[in-house]
């Protein structure tokens, strides 16, 4: 397996989890309250599918210094995705909308450097 198909079948994953995420932000900023908890349970586990296959690859195949800078940035992420859950979700607090935000724009700016890295690598015509 090349580091170009786990990169490529992480990110399927990852956007799964971000259409999902657009989706919450939308349920968060139009009404007022927190979104429903099923679509938080689909967007974390899309997201932890992604990120555990891309852990795999870092370890066993390998990435550039930009992929693993990405797979830092979501798992900063994902950090503040579980603070989130845990700390305002399941008390029934309201999520601040500043933390909606910074999970969002970290999370995809890890999504683009990923995305980038597998798309500049060498090895894409061994598969």
């Amino acid at each position: 397996m090349t580091a170009t198909m786990v990169m490529g079948l992480a990110s399927i994953l990852f956007l799964f989890a971000i259409i999902i995420g657009v989706m919450l932000a939308f349920a968060r900023f139009g009404k007022g309250n927190n979104p429903p908890p099923v679509l938080v349970w689909w967007h974390g586990a899309f997201a932890i599918l992604g990120f555990l296959i891309l852990l795999y690859g870092a370890f066993f195949v390998g990435y550039p210094a930009t992929a693993t800078t990405g797979i830092v940035l979501i798992a900063l992420a994902a950090i503040g995705g579980l603070i989130m859950h845990f700390k305002y979700d399941r008390r029934r607090q309201l999520i601040p909308v500043f933390m909606v935000w910074v999970h969002g724009v970290v999370a995809v700016v890890g999504f683009v450097m990923i995305l980038y890295a597998m798309l500049n690598i060498a090895d894409t015509t061994r598969l």
